[in-house]
């Protein structure tokens, strides 16, 4: 027997097309004789009909004993005489047919000598003549009906036989091919049902952890043992570069702190500006948004101030990048020193920066801080042994009484900021009233 599930698999699939053909080969067979039984049978009805006919013209002329209606017989005789010798499926059969056709020729050609005759002889002679051909007309359309009837139950019983004979092959073929499906089928199950038990077992006892347990591939199909070798390699290969437990939970703890040390310094970087070290846009919004809820639930007051260093891009083009750079740091740690620990310091980009003051009790106060930030900037930043004055611009919005949401409060201090820059110097603008200002010279004579 194949030692293969595929083979057998091909073998079962092989074994059923033949039943498939066996079963076409038997209807085909079964068709093809009922089809011939129908033509013999509308062949033969059709030749009855003809004798039929034939009978009736006789009759005819029996009564009337004119020439016309001797041409009638002549035609039907002619016909049935015609089709009798133009078949030639049934010519063994129908060769009594074609004798008896044959003799009723002959009787039409003593009939009609009998007519031309009959001047001659005596009209005794003449009826006697007639009745006798009358009985022999008889006699043969008789003959003929019986041939016909005879040959219609010949081909009924072959038919009968070859269906028989058919079915009967057919059947002992569709038995054959049954039972050896059937043993195939129980081969394939009973071999599966090893194989898959094998397999299933191995499997349980590597969900337990027992890497020693190997699949024995002995009689087993060639699909199962290859799976068994996979089974085997892959337990071994488990068993030799297996870690212990708790050398393996430590290297996963290990992993898992590092992973999440990463993920803190990933999310640090991720809201930090790379430059200055304070918030990013991203983080500045999510900060301003976490602010603006709270005063919504508290009902207390925020302020916002939008800064811009003035002529920023002369100083990148004057005395180069690197001293733009150390500009922004340095603005970014002096409002670093000038706000809480609860306010919120950002850079949105370029020498644009933010700050966010929470939980404000009095904009009274608003002032004082502006002139703080101001004062703070004001004095020289120390660049390359040089010291590098710089003007700040700076507007100032409120929540909730010029904007309430995050985007309208940065926009309205933006717009304040503009007209702030209209100022001589540094100056914060609110909208209302110049809130805080210094003059270069002013803070350059202070500072001395």
């Amino acid at each position: 027997m194949v030692n293969s599930i595929n083979g057998k698999l091909i073998l079962l699939l092989c074994v059923s097309f033949i039943f498939t053909l066996l079963l076409s080969f038997s209807f085909l067979q079964i068709h093809s004789a009922q089809h011939k039984t129908t033509d013999a049978l509308r062949f033969f009805s059709g030749l009855q009909q003809n004798i039929d006919d034939l009978r009736s013209q006789l009759w005819l002329f029996a009564q009337r004993q004119d020439s016309a209606s001797f041409t009638q017989v002549k035609l039907s005789h002619q016909t049935l005489a015609l089709k009798l010798e133009k078949q030639s499926f049934y010519t063994q059969r129908i060769f009594n047919l074609k004798k008896l056709t044959d003799d009723m020729a002959s009787l039409i050609s003593q009939e009609q000598r009998l007519s031309i005759q009959s001047n001659r002889l005596s009209e005794q002679q003449i009826n006697q003549a007639r009745q006798l051909l009358r009985y022999r007309y008889n006699i043969l359309i008789e003959n003929m009906s019986e041939e016909v009837a005879y040959l219609n139950k010949k081909t009924l019983d072959s038919n009968e036989l070859s269906i028989t004979s058919v079915m009967l092959y057919s059947a002992l073929g569709l038995i054959f091919a049954a039972m050896f499906v059937l043993a195939i089928n129980f081969s394939i199950y009973q071999r599966f049902k090893i194989g898959f038990g094998r397999i299933k077992l191995g499997i349980h006892e590597l969900s337990k952890g027992e890497l020693t347990h190997k699949i024995n591939s002995e009689n087993l199909d060639t699909e199962f043992r290859m799976l068994a070798s996979f089974f085997n390699n892959m337990t071994s290969k488990l068993d030799a570069s297996m870690v212990s437990k708790q050398a393996l939970q430590q290297e996963v703890d290990r992993q898992t702190s590092e992973l999440e040390r990463q993920k803190q310094q990933l999310l640090i970087l991720s809201e930090k500006d790379h430059l200055t070290g304070i918030m990013n846009r991203r983080a500045l919004e999510k900060a301003i948004d976490s602010i603006l809820l709270n005063a919504k639930i508290s009902q207390s007051k925020v302020a916002l101030f939008f800064l811009d260093i003035d002529d920023f891009k002369n100083i990148n083009d004057s005395i180069g990048h690197d001293a733009g750079d150390e500009v922004l740091q340095q603005v970014s740690s002096r409002l670093q020193a000038c706000t809480r620990k609860s306010d919120i310091v950002g850079r949105l980009g370029g020498d644009e920066f933010v700050i966010c003051l929470g939980l404000v009790d009095n904009f009274d106060q608003i002032a004082h801080k502006a002139q703080t930030i101001l004062d703070s900037l004001s004095t020289p930043i120390r660049i390359n042994h040089s010291e590098l004055s710089i003007n700040i611009s700076m507007g100032v919005s409120y929540f909730p009484f010029q904007a309430n949401t995050r985007d309208s409060l940065i926009k309205q201090a933006d717009e304040f900021m503009y007209k702030a820059k209209q100022i001589k110097g540094s100056g914060c603008f609110d909208g209302q009233e110049l809130l805080a200002h210094v003059d270069l010279l002013d803070a350059a004579q202070l500072n001395k």
